[in-house]
């Protein structure tokens, strides 16, 4: 494969395919995090096995229906894709995405990105309280909150860097919505890897919290910011 593959941001497609890779891509990260040691990231139980699917697949159609009408919260999921030569879709496992452009080109779907305009996690509620956290949250909607971010282990190494590039969708995203500042929250367990990943594209920690798990453990996190240029 080469190096650097080439990436295809795009919006969701018509029917449910897209919805059935966002499920189907967090199940199989769970079993990598596990092996890095972030194996408390998302926990080792399937998404599609946990209470509250239903919601789920709502905010997948409710971000088809912003994206299509502009009606409703003003959520957005994104996919990359990378392009791909035929000879390596073989290669790869048959549970993948791999679709035809118009132009014969081979894509497979290596990642996704939930972007929130002016609106937060739920889960960060309770941290408005803190006073660095409720400076940037409370009282504004003015900026972009990346909710979600994943990207495929099925794919190997055509997934490398598509972290990246759905970040710079997400500038490109904030710049056209005429909103500078770009947040997100990330596991701040197993040593911070991830915080430090987000930290090396750009973001800036603003305050760390925890937040309760159901068998009675913390849930360890980082609030980041990125101020995004004009």
């Amino acid at each position: 494969m080469s190096a650097t593959p080439i990436f295809r941001v795009r919006g969701l497609a018509e029917g449910f395919e897209d919805g059935q890779f966002l499920l189907d891509s967090f199940d199989a990260s769970l079993a990598q995090l596990a092996e890095i040691g972030s194996g408390g990231q998302w926990g080792s139980k399937p998404l599609s096995e946990r209470p509250g699917l239903e919601n789920r697949i709502k905010i997948f159609e409710q971000a088809r229906r912003y994206q299509t009408t502009g009606e409703g919260d003003p959520i957005l999921i994104f996919i990359v894709e990378a392009e791909i030569p035929q000879s390596a879709v073989d290669e790869l496992p048959a549970s993948v995405y791999v679709r035809t452009n118009d132009a014969g080109a081979k894509l497979v779907v290596v990642g996704s990105v939930m972007l929130s305009e002016g609106i937060y996690p739920h889960y960060m509620g309770p941290h408005l309280d803190k006073k660095a956290i409720g400076k940037e949250l409370d009282g504004t909607r003015d900026y972009i909150y990346l909710e979600a971010l994943i990207t495929d282990y099925r794919t190997r190494g055509w997934r490398k860097g598509a972290g990246a590039a759905l970040i710079e969708h997400a500038q490109r995203f904030c710049r056209e919505r005429g909103k500078l500042i770009l947040y997100l929250d990330a596991y701040s367990g197993n040593d911070r890897k991830l915080v430090r990943y987000y930290e090396q594209q750009g973001f800036s920690v603003v305050d760390d919290f925890e937040n309760p798990v159901a068998d009675g453990s913390k849930w360890p996190g980082a609030f980041l910011r990125m101020n995004v240029a004009a």
